[in-house]
C-alpha cells in the first residue's frame, strides 16, 4: 500500500468513523448545557438508525429515512426529558433505562416487521464531491468526497457553538444548566428550555443514527456498537464545547481507523485496544492531566420549582 494511499484512506475513515460521534457529543453538549445529563446518547443513537431503516425502506428516499429517524429520536430523547424534568428521576438511571429500551425495542420491531419477509432496499445517501476542491493530490479525495451528513456534522460545530455562546435562546440554556434558580427568578422557564434542549439532542442523533446505518445499508442489533457512549467521553474531553467535542471525535475516529490501516498493512494489532482508547483518554482528562474540563454547574440535578 503506498504512502499517498494510507494517508488517503486514513483521513477518510477518520471522517467517517467521526461523523456520528460528532452528531451525538454535539447533542449531548446542547442537552448537558440545559442540565439534563444525557447518557441516553446510546439509545437514541439506535434508534435513529432504525427510524432511517424503516423510513427509507418504507418510502425509497432518503429524506423519508431522515424524517423518521430523526422523529424516532426525538420521541426517545422527550422520555429522557420526562424522566429527568417532571419525574426527577436519577438522570444516570433514566439515560441507561432509554438506552436499553431502544435495545430492546429495536431488535422486536426489526424482528416483528422483517424477521419473516426479508429487508426492504434501503437507498444510500451517497458522496458529496465538492467541485474542483475534490481534485486536491492526496487530500481532496478524503476531504471533499465525504456523506453530506459529514459536512452537515461539521458545519453544526461552528452553529451550535455561536447559538450557545452568541445568541439569546443559546445562553437560557447557559443559564438554565449553570444557576437554573436564576434562570427561574429572570422569568425564563427552565423545564420548557431543558425539554427543548433534550429534543435538540434527539434531532442530533437522529442524524448521527441514520448516518451509521448508510454505511452498511443493513439494520442490525445493537448496530451502534457504543458510539452512544464513546459521544458522550467526547463531550466530556471537549470541556462541554462544540469546538472540543470536534477534536476529540476526530481523536477517537483516528484511531478506530488506525487500527483498520494498520490491519491491512498485515500488522496484527488487537481491535480492542483501540476501542479502549477514547474511554482510557476520558479517563485522563476527567483526572486534569490534559486540560480542566468542568461541567455545568447544573448538569444531572433535577430543578424542582419552589
Amino acid at each position: 500500500m503506498s504512502a499517498e494511499l494510507v494517508v488517503t484512506s486514513g483521513i477518510t475513515a477518520t471522517l467517517e468513523l467521526s461523523t456520528p460521534i460528532l452528531f451525538g457529543g454535539l447533542g449531548g453538549v446542547i442537552s448537558e448545557r440545559s442540565g439534563v445529563l444525557n447518557i441516553a446518547l446510546e439509545g437514541m443513537l439506535l434508534i435513529g438508525a432504525f427510524g432511517y431503516f424503516a423510513g427509507a425502506g418504507a418510502t425509497g428516499s432518503v429524506v423519508g429515512g431522515l424524517a423518521l429517524a430523526v422523529v424516532l429520536a426525538v420521541l426517545s430523547a422527550l422520555i429522557l426529558a420526562w424522566l429527568a424534568v417532571h419525574a426527577g428521576a436519577n438522570q444516570v438511571i433514566a439515560g441507561m433505562a432509554v438506552n436499553l429500551l431502544a435495545s430492546g425495542l429495536t431488535d422486536f420491531l426489526y424482528q416483528a416487521i422483517y424477521g419473516y419477509s426479508g429487508t426492504p432496499p434501503v437507498p444510500g445517501i451517497g458522496q458529496l464531491n465538492v467541485p474542483l476542491l475534490d481534485r486536491i493530490p492526496v487530500l481532496g479525495p478524503s476531504l471533499f468526497e465525504q456523506s453530506p451528513l459529514t459536512y452537515l456534522a461539521l458545519l453544526a460545530v461552528p452553529g451550535v457553538g455561536f447559538w450557545l455562546f452568541r445568541t439569546r435562546a443559546g445562553l437560557h440554556v447557559l443559564a438554565a444548566g449553570e444557576r437554573p434558580e436564576a434562570a427561574d427568578a429572570a422569568g425564563l422557564s427552565v423545564y420548557r428550555i431543558r425539554y427543548l434542549a433534550v429534543a435538540a439532542s434527539g434531532v442530533a442523533c437522529g442524524l448521527g443514527g441514520a448516518f451509521v446505518l448508510t454505511q452498511v445499508d443493513n439494520f442490525s442489533s445493537d448496530m451502534t456498537a457504543g458510539v452512544g457512549y464513546i459521544a458522550l467521553a467526547a463531550v466530556i474531553f471537549g470541556n462541554w464545547r462544540p469546538r472540543g467535542v470536534l477534536v476529540a471525535s476526530l481523536l477517537f475516529g483516528a484511531f478506530e481507523a488506525l487500527q483498520s490501516i494498520l490491519q491491512a498493512l498485515g500488522l496484527s494489532v488487537p481491535y480492542d485496544l483501540f476501542l479502549a482508547v477514547p474511554y482510557l483518554v476520558t479517563i485522563v482528562a476527567v483526572s486534569g492531566f490534559v486540560g480542566r474540563v468542568r461541567a455545568p454547574q447544573a448538569d444531572g440535578v433535577p430543578y424542582i420549582r419552589t
